[in-house]
């Protein structure tokens, strides 16, 4: 009986080993793939599943190793996400990529936590792609949660430092989404704004509810009457699209300055009139260099069908620093890898980039670009076949954004 045990005991322990290097690893997919901001969930799968694709195909990964995404729709509601996340925990996910709703990255990032708190042996690790609520890597900050964007208060320094250093802009409108993080949106421009350029006037402040006004042209009208000649808005999906496309249709005199002008069909909608007056606040475009322009080039080639362009470069980052973290380890134990993610530096298409250690927040650089024709210049990547793309007005090196933490893991 004894020898028996101890065979058994041994067979367990070459089996448990064998699959710390043979496991499979599960990337959950936590995102809208149903409801209004559906277009913006499949538009992140597909960024997603091109970047694990190369990682499995470069082959680096410890012997035997693989990884594999498992998408779970969330209707990009907290509610529906923590049900997704049950469901992702019963498919062994290992990772859960998540980024359109700081409400729900809110709620997972929580669930997690006390998910591994309850659970040491069975970690999961949360990495956020797009959720950009500062509450996030700040007062409710979690150890296992690792943001590959940029916060609101970070772009919004670089937006208002520009603004600020733009004398004819003499008034501006808010117009976000009523949630934590349009709210953030708004807080930080007036806070910000009021103390780089207490001139600047704020001539209207308008929260909305997410994903369910179906036309803008109230809002629109209320900007006309204003007199703003700039809008500044964190709006995504067709909450942006559909407002710029009711500018548009109104002839609003306005300039935007946004976070999302350049995803999920905002440059289709958008058009020529757009030229010269529309900016984004961004951690990548396709043309801020020529690794850039190659990985856009890259994207269009796998989904020559699809409507976006490549625009999430912080899922590209996100993947592949947990490669180098699983071929640093050399382990599939999350816990090893949160300790190689957690002051990891890498080298992207834009430079070099690191998370730092006292909150996950990965520091990178910011581009300010604006919106022009790229027809008949050879060297310039278009968005959405549009013919037109972003070209930088301003490079904000990745340790300029570094602001102050309140986090305490």
């Amino acid at each position: 009986m004894k020898i028996t045990t101890l065979i058994f005991i041994a067979l367990t322990s070459l089996l448990t080993g064998c699959g710390d290097t043979k496991k499979e690893i599960v990337i959950g997919y936590i995102e809208g793939l149903s409801g209004p901001f559906a277009n913006v969930g499949e538009m992140g799968l597909r960024h997603l599943e091109l970047e694990v694709d190369a990682v499995n195909q470069r082959g680096e990964l410890p012997e035997g190793m693989r990884l594999k995404v498992a998408p779970f729709d969330n209707k990009t509601n907290p509610q529906e996400a923590l049900l997704a996340f049950r469901s992702a925990l019963d498919a062994g996910v290992d990772y859960v990529f998540q980024g359109n709703s700081s409400s729900v990255a809110l709620a997972l990032s929580d669930a997690i936590g006390k998910h591994n708190q309850r659970n040491p042996d069975r970690q999961v690790l949360f990495l956020n792609y797009a959720a950009v609520d500062p509450a996030l890597t700040n007062d409710r900050c979690d150890k296992s949660h690792f943001r590959f964007d940029a916060d609101v208060d970070m772009k919004i320094s670089a937006l208002t430092d520009y603004m600020a250093s733009r004398e004819d802009i003499k008034s501006i409108y808010l117009i976000n989404q009523d949630y934590s993080f349009g709210q953030a949106v708004s807080r930080a421009a007036r806070s910000m704004l009021q103390e780089k350029r207490p001139d600047i006037k704020i001539v209207g402040d308008d929260l909305h509810p997410i994903g369910k006004v179906k036309d803008f042209s109230p809002y629109i009208a209320k900007i006309k009457s204003s007199g703003a000649k700039a809008v500044l808005t964190g709006n995504w999906g067709n909450d942006m699209t559909l407002l710029i496309k009711s500018a548009k249709q109104m002839g609003a005199d306005v300039d935007f300055y946004t976070f999302y002008a350049g995803a999920a069909g905002g440059v289709t909608v958008i058009g020529e009139s757009g030229i010269d007056r529309v900016y984004q606040i961004t951690t990548w475009h396709s043309n801020a260099n020529a690794e850039t322009k190659s990985n856009a080039r890259t994207y269009a080639d796998r989904y020559p069908d699809a409507p976006e362009s490549l625009y999430y470069s912080s899922i590209r980052r996100a993947v592949r620093m947990l490669e180098k973290a699983l071929i640093e380890t050399g382990s599939s134990d999350v816990d090893g890898i949160r300790s190689s993610l957690s002051s990891m530096t890498f080298t992207d298409d834009t430079g070099p980039i690191s998370i730092r250690p006292d909150n996950h927040q990965l520091l990178q650089p910011l581009y300010l670009s604006k919106l022009i024709s790229v027809e008949g210049i050879s060297d310039m990547v278009d968005v959405e076949k549009t013919g037109l793309g972003f070209e930088t007005i301003v490079e904000i090196p990745a340790e300029n954004t570094r602001l102050d933490t309140t986090c305490q893991f």
